[in-house]
């Protein structure tokens, strides 16, 4: 009889396989492997979605269930897609459905009614209209006349017809009547703002070309790291890879770290592709989704643009995959699976015999390692395009400003810069990686701070919503003025971006003043209307969290300032440098891309940093060196691998306690690595140690990420999970 191995829905990590079920014999015909499926799972047989995995013949089928429902649309998990769950199953330490839900397309996603797999999301339809060429045509008004001349040889909606023709519906239904329309149910078109611009060619400066050239000619044998200064021309490559792509017949992917950053790229790419561009993000409705998945599948997309679970696309015939500023975190998943899509793209390239390019003007640490020893391609872009020169960078010392009396948000030298730039009818952004009003509030008698209850941070204030605002479990509470632990007046500090924009207001009340952050663009279409709206001039400052500090290219903008870049120096993590480094390099070549003379402003209290200074000289070779050296001696990567596994539970105690009990698993299985390095730490509170209610302790884990550690991994938490005294949930990232 045949049966089908599925992963199912809900499945814990402990109790994770393929589960064998009988296919009845009305869906034979229908299943495959990628076929979603309705399952009675359990002692009580809960009815649970899953997902194909393989179809076998077996004899003992007694103790197997059947399956209730199959599913199996055209453009359902494919064979190549079903490779990827295994790989991401084996990777990332999670459960087969958990890999599977990261690779169906939206066309299969289904929700449970009445027994039934139900589609969750449909295509809309629309009526459309078109003419009954007949050789005799009853007597006509003039109006019915025009309609019915109107629609010969062409199908158009009530909507088009009533605009272009200045006649009511009454009109079209008279004309149907007469049985000289002919009326049918078709999809209805998605705007999707792309312009239709056919093929145009692109000029690329000999430094463009070399490295167009260098990647263009050479082998898919290992990935390619474009080392490109800000505003190099590192797009221009790009554009120029996918026109070569697409005329060997295949498809291209350009991944970005930001939704903010595809309407631009969008733009510019639609320039030279037309309405072949797709585009994919969490932004888009269940419904967009579809029909971009479903334009993808039918061929009719040959450049996707997208953010991180863009790579999952399903685009079998891909021969280019470019990941732009590829140091960004954004790329790694923070929820189960966690996976990178780096490590995916590199997968699926390898797979497809696709080329793999990566671009930064800061590098990760780990790829320009790579890069440097003969693992990736290097090819560098050390000048701006047309020789523009990088912007002069200028260091304000906070606290030598507050010898003199200056203490305001920004510095009386940024409002300075910032009304002169608007005199001068040039743009500005403004760099706060906060949101919000203020960042603090505390106690002036008791020196308590204001926490969220369920998370161990600090409630932020938003003054336009009234409210105390946590950012990790997005709790509010009411503004409070007392304390509410001795009944002191609390005193609120440190400021975000909401505080920024207030204060150049009243500082430069003329100043026209745009807000990107978290709390500003929870729209779908708000990136693109904002970005749109800056690029029209309508706005004199971008004032912004790091969305904007990355991509973004402005003709007019001249000024850049950075605020509280502090915070990001003092993080306790490993690659903390890296990320603030990053951060100013970026931010500071937003600046002076079209134009002469531009000024970067970097506000600090630690104007001594040699990450500031490497920064402000644009230096990364030099940085580069240092941080290597560094983590070579404390061996960091790309030395080992990061691994953490984290413990979570409502009660601290258990937390820890468990934590405690998985390393004695590390050590009392630790023969089985036969002599491979590791190194483990902790067990550790997480650095927020509670979110939500829950408390999370971790051990990291210094390893090598091969297969024999991942089986030694997976064989400790089989261990753990056996033992049912363990209570915490248990999760890795690696």
């Amino acid at each position: 009889m045949l049966t089908a191995g599925v992963a199912v829905d809900k499945a814990t990590l402990n109790f994770d396989k393929e589960f064998s079920y009988i296919v009845p014999p009305q869906f034979e015909k229908e299943i495959r492997p990628g076929s979603v499926v309705l399952v009675p799972f359990g002692r009580g047989s809960t009815l649970r979605q899953g997902v194909v995995l393989s179809l076998s013949e077996r004899e003992d089928v007694k103790k197997l269930k059947a399956i209730a429902d199959v599913k199996t649309e055209q453009w359902s998990v494919t064979p190549f897609a079903l490779k990827m769950v295994e790989h991401i199953k084996e990777t990332c330490f999670c459960t087969y459905y958990e890999a599977a839900k990261t690779v169906i397309p939206y066309g299969c996603q289904y929700k449970i009614s009445a027994g039934k797999l139900e589609a969750k999301h449909k295509l809309p339809t629309e009526k459309q209209y078109t003419a009954n060429i007949q050789q005799e045509i009853p007597k006509l008004t003039p109006k019915q006349r025009a309609v019915y001349d109107y629609l010969i040889n062409s199908h158009k909606t009530i909507k088009q017809i009533c605009d272009d023709c200045n006649v009511t519906k009454a009109v079209v239904d008279k004309l149907i009547e007469k049985e000289l329309l002919t009326v049918t149910e078709k999809q209805k078109d998605f705007a999707e703002n792309i312009v239709n611009a056919g093929k145009r060619e692109i000029s690329l400066s000999p430094q463009q070309q070399k490295v167009f050239d260098e990647i263009s000619t050479a082998d898919n044998d290992k990935p390619h790291l474009i080392h490109g200064v800000t505003s190099s021309g590192k797009t221009a490559v790009f554009i120029k890879l996918i026109q070569n792509t697409l005329e060997k017949g295949k498809t291209a992917m350009l991944l970005v770290p930001e939704i903010a950053l595809t309407p631009q790229m969008i733009n510019l790419l639609s320039q030279h592709f037309g309405d072949v561009i797709s585009v994919m993000h969490s932004k888009l409705t269940g419904t967009q989704r579809l029909y971009q998945h479903q334009k993808i599948t039918e061929g009719k997309a040959k450049v996707i643009v997208g953010t991180r679970s863009a790579v999952f696309a399903p685009c079998d015939n891909i021969g280019l995959i470019i990941i732009d500023e590829e140091h960004e975190k954004t790329f790694k998943s923070e929820n189960s699976p966690r996976y990178s899509a780096i490590r995916v793209a590199s997968f699926i390239a390898k797979e497809k015999g696709a080329k793999l390019v990566l671009a930064s003007a800061t590098p990760s640490i780990e790829s320009y390692y790579l890069a440097k020893n003969g693992y990736y391609h290097l090819h560098k872009m050390d000048k701006r395009y047309n020789d523009m020169p990088m912007p002069q960078v200028e260091i304000i010392d906070m606290r030598m400003q507050a010898k003199i009396g200056d203490v305001g948000v920004l510095s009386d030298a940024v409002i300075k810069y910032l009304s002169d730039n608007i005199k001068d009818d040039k743009q500005s952004i403004i760099l706060i990686n906060r949101r919000g009003y203020s960042t603090v509030g505390i106690c002036k008698e008791c020196r308590e701070t204001l926490q969220c209850e369920d998370c161990s941070v600090n409630l932020v204030k938003h003054k336009n919503a009234g409210k105390l605002s946590c950012h990790y479990c997005s709790r509010s509470y009411p503004v409070i003025e007392r304390c509410p632990h001795c009944g002191g007046e609390i005193q609120y500090v440190g400021y975000g971006t909401q505080k920024v924009e207030e204060y150049i207001q009243s500082c430069i009340p003329d100043a026209r003043i745009l807000r990107m952050d978290a709390d500003t663009t929870g729209k779908s279409d708000s990136h693109s209307e904002m970005l749109k709206g800056f690029a029209d001039k309508k706005y004199d400052i971008l004032v912004g969290t790091q969305m904007v500090a990355k991509g973004l290219d402005f003709k007019d903008v001249n000024l850049v300032c950075v605020l509280g870049i502090d915070g990001a120096l003092n993080q306790t993590s490993y690659n903390s440098g890296e990320t603030a480094f990053s951060l100013l390099t970026q931010v500071i070549g937003r600046a002076g891309r079209w134009q002469k003379d531009a000024l970067a402003v970097i506000q600090t209290y630690d104007s001594e940093n040699p990450v500031i200074a490497l920064a402000q000289r644009g230096d990364y070779e030099t940085f580069y060196n240092r941080e290597i050296a560094f983590r070579k001696m404390n061996i960091y990567p790309p030395f080992c691998t990061m691994c953490q596994v984290a413990f979570t539970n409502e009660k601290e105690v258990a937390a820890a306690k468990d934590a405690a009990k998985f390393l004695d698993i590390i050590r009392q299985q630790s023969a089985k690595l036969e002599n491979q390095p590791l190194v483990v730490l902790g067990p550790a509170p997480f650095s927020v140690s509670m979110v939500s209610g829950i408390y999370r302790y971790r051990l990291t884990l210094k390893c090598k990420n091969t297969r024999k550690f991942r089986d030694f991994l997976r064989l400790c938490i089989d261990e753990y999970l056996r033992n049912q005294e363990n209570k915490s949930g248990i999760f890795v990232n690696m």
